[in-house]
């Protein structure tokens, strides 16, 4: 099994549920891991794999285009987006927020999918951001 990783995507992500979360953008970190098939390798065509360039810039786009309260929800709803737009057959997705507490380097979640297993679309609706 072949697979695509990108370590540390930078972004600002509206994300939390205390006061001084809810009034702007804050940054987080995303660490990914793709499945994806053997065909590029044959092939030696970007058609055939998942372009890790447009994938950032999405990642992005899509955070700047939402608000969640938890990292859990925004992890989930980053991976059906993923799923439905770049088609890989797995995906494990950690996402951070780097010194959010005093004497804590990081904290985070770490959430791991197959596309066979995965329902895209969330149990509720996405807020979007203000």
């Amino acid at each position: 099994m072949n697979q695509i990783f990108i370590d540390d995507i930078h972004a600002d992500a509206q994300v939390g549920i205390y006061p001084h979360e809810l009034v702007g953008s804050q940054p987080v970190s995303i660490t990914l891991r793709l499945g994806i098939g053997g065909r590029a390798a044959r092939s030696d065509r970007i058609e055939d794999t998942i372009d890790y360039a447009q994938l950032v810039a999405r990642v992005r786009e899509f955070l700047a285009e939402r608000r969640f309260a938890l990292l859990e929800h925004l992890a989930d709803s980053l991976a059906g987006m993923m799923f439905e737009e770049f088609r890989p057959s797995w995906m494990t997705l950690s996402v951070h927020k780097p010194q959010v507490l005093e004497g804590v380097g990081r904290v985070g979640v770490m959430i791991e999918r197959k596309s066979d297993e995965y329902v895209a679309h969330a149990p509720f609706p996405l807020q979007q951001a203000a």
